[in-house]
């Protein structure tokens, strides 16, 4: 029998065993790490200096790989879908062991001069073969433009086909090798999304200075990380993709463990949260839609990025550039997604 009954009374209220839980001490670890980011820019020479630094700093932090130069992309075959688009099959050159299977949709009948391009990322696990992706690829080229679907490691076509059965053992394999060198999950997908937007612009069809940047879920990771380190990318629409780093651990991991751990670059919160790389798009136009029933985003850590991204846009004067929404709708790009996603491609792009 305990001699001191105080000893069970841990300081703040907390009880005693909560000092053996491993998970609870590195919740405050990230609590304490993300509050001492910066979040006060007073004038945009302020926060552009920031910004140059994450730019320069984070894809070594989180492991971005360094590509040779883009050289030629193998098109596989091409197919008409439809009566007014084709899909091309592309192999895009990552380097000369590896290139990034992927979907390139078009019209038929090409406009009159260079078209504007979308990379759009599928969201874990997906593929490039999902169906409403073709549905919206084909409805975009309609309209006259070029849609990339890659498939990012290790789905679709990215991975052996021993391993597709289960997609934790395939994503558990590229994770764990990635490790070992040094480069995160997240970091290997926005590498995968720019090298896409860099096929895109060398394409004789499209515009380079049209080319934007889209996903869903995971997809939508892929987006806002990738348009923030590449401003290259002249419009950024992130679905279903948003909470801070700090709030997706401090908050949601005590009532939802995720599957698996590639969101989450290692290292990242030494220097930014997702807050920051929204906010490092500006003044470039963005979209953001969450979907409320999505428990895994939660709205508290959506709000942080709202407010923090406004702030930095009013700095360029570009309020009106940026679009923060929840729906109420399936996770997929259907319903409101689609048509906000349709709209805002045709305003910026079009």
């Amino acid at each position: 029998m305990c001699a001191d009954e105080n000893l069970w009374a841990a300081p703040e209220g907390e009880p005693l065993g909560q000092r053996t839980n491993s998970i609870r001490w590195l919740q405050k670890q990230i609590i304490r790490k993300a509050a001492q980011l910066p979040h006060d820019f007073a004038s945009r020479a302020e926060w552009e200096a920031f910004r140059a630094k994450l730019r320069a700093e984070l894809p070594g932090i989180i492991g971005v790989p360094e590509l040779p130069p883009l050289r030629e992309s193998l098109v596989r075959g091409t197919a008409r879908v439809g009566e007014d688009a084709v899909c091309e099959r592309v192999d895009v050159y990552m380097d000369e062991d590896y290139a990034i299977p992927s979907f390139v949709f078009r019209p038929l009948q090409p406009p009159a001069g260079r078209m504007p391009a979308l990379v759009w990322n599928p969201g874990w696990p997906q593929s490039k073969w999902s169906r409403s992706y073709h549905q919206f690829a084909c409805q975009m080229a309609r309209k006259g433009f070029v849609v990339l679907i890659p498939d990012h490691a290790p789905f679709g076509e990215a991975a052996p086909y021993e391993f597709q059965a289960v997609n934790q053992v395939r994503m558990t394999l590229v994770m764990g090798m990635g490790h070992l060198l040094g480069i995160s999950q997240l970091a290997l997908r926005a590498c995968e999304t720019m090298r896409a937007g860099e096929y895109l612009r060398s394409r004789l069809d499209v515009n380079p200075e049209r080319v934007a940047v889209g996903g869903l879920c995971q997809g939508g990771q892929d987006t806002w990380l990738s348009a923030a380190l590449d401003d290259r990318f002249c419009a950024a629409a992130p679905i279903c993709a948003e909470t801070t780093f700090a709030v997706h651990m401090g908050e949601m991991a005590n009532y939802m463990a995720n599957g698996d751990s590639s969101p989450f670059p290692f290292g990242i919160l030494n220097l930014c949260d997702v807050e920051h790389l929204h906010a490092a798009i500006a003044p470039r136009p963005l979209l953001v839609r969450s979907n409320l029933l999505d428990e895994w985003w939660p709205l508290s850590g959506f709000h942080r990025v709202e407010t923090f991204t406004r702030k930095i846009y009013k700095l360029y004067g570009a309020e009106d550039r940026v679009d923060f929404r929840f729906e109420v709708h399936e996770h997929d790009l259907t319903g409101p997604f689609v048509t906000a996603l349709e709209r805002f491609l045709v305003k910026y792009l079009a």
